[in-house]
């Protein structure tokens, strides 16, 4: 019986600190551990061999349904979330979450559901901030939430944005990451009476990831969702603000303002684009000898309209942020 699970949420620049802490974990490790890299749908991953490498735990990628085991590793595989549902692994290809799938948000939150206080998320180096929300979810359930330093991750964001959103969160030296996880993941000394932690039940499709009603989502925001468009719902069930639509993409705070800042860029350029388009066919038709209007008049045009292109090049190059 597995009472005790390791969640580990990696992105840009946390392949290196990963290694470091499964080769640090103990053979007869006393927990689960689930980790989850953001990868691109198409690839081809080799990470489940390159971590068996690293120290004496077996890593696989896991199939839908397989149970859960101390002392082992299992690796989202590409495009599908990795979470868990009771003691077994649910594997999905549901809506991505702050733009990714495998995302780490899904798979924290279904293992605060599932294990409660017998949880520990890791959080390594990365962009933006997929997994705080999952942090809170992990802290709200008593779970621990360990940390790497972000002065030693190449990428700092996703650490910081978790130390935010856990203020009890435990800011760790990347070379104490095995010991600190270790340690918390060891069974306390028995205590005459005490019974062991049993998995949770499953608290709600919020929690552990999956379809949900739209009653589940929360206040509805006057906001589109950058992937589809739809109508988004606002939520802080943890104290980190998140936000889903009514498919089921769903955004962390910081995410949402990156990929609103990526639309607006899009916006922009792509108006220049057209402004430069109506230039080009005015100048074509300024080589029309017949044509409608007097070539004098179309070179005007075309100016007029490269100038209006390069002004709204400048947006594109301002800083949004107000």
């Amino acid at each position: 019986m597995v009472d005790r699970v390791v969640v580990v949420g990696a992105s840009a620049g946390g392949i290196g600190p990963l290694q470091t802490l499964v080769a640090g974990l103990p053979e007869d490790l006393p927990a689960a551990v689930l980790v989850t890299v953001h990868l691109p749908a198409t690839a081809d991953s080799h990470l489940p061999r390159l971590l068996s490498r690293c120290g004496p735990l077996p890593a696989a990628h896991p199939v839908d349904g397989q149970l859960l085991s101390p002392a082992s590793i299992l690796v989202a595989p590409p495009d599908l979330h990795l979470t868990v549902r009771g003691e077994r692994v649910r594997l999905y290809r549901g809506p991505r979450e702050n733009r990714q799938r495998p995302a780490v948000d899904p798979m924290f939150r279904s293992a605060a559901a599932a294990f409660g206080p017998g949880v520990v998320a890791v959080v390594l180096s990365g962009a933006l901030d997929d997994g705080s929300v999952g942090a809170a979810a992990v802290a709200a359930q008593d779970g621990v939430v360990v940390v790497q330093d972000p002065v030693e991750a190449r990428v700092s964001a996703m650490p910081r944005a978790a130390l935010a959103a856990v203020r009890r969160a435990r800011r760790t030296p990347t070379a104490e990451l095995a010991a600190v996880v270790t340690d918390l993941v060891r069974p306390p000394e028995a205590v005459p009476g005490a019974t062991p932690h049993p998995a949770s039940p499953e608290r709600s499709p919020t929690m552990t990831g999956g379809p949900t009603a739209l009653t589940d989502l929360g206040t509805p925001a006057a906001l589109g969702c950058p992937e589809c468009q739809g109508g988004m719902y606002e939520s802080t069930p943890d104290g980190a603000v998140s936000y889903t639509c009514h498919v089921g993409h769903a955004w962390s705070a910081q995410s949402l303002l990156d990929a609103q800042h990526q639309a607006v860029e899009g916006a922009v350029y792509n108006a220049a684009s057209k402004l430069m388009e109506i230039a080009a066919v005015h100048r074509r038709l300024a080589e029309v000898p017949d044509a409608l209007e007097g070539r004098e008049e179309h070179l005007r045009a075309a100016e007029r309209a490269e100038q209006r292109a390069l002004r709204v090049q400048q947006l594109a190059t301002e800083d949004p942020t107000p």
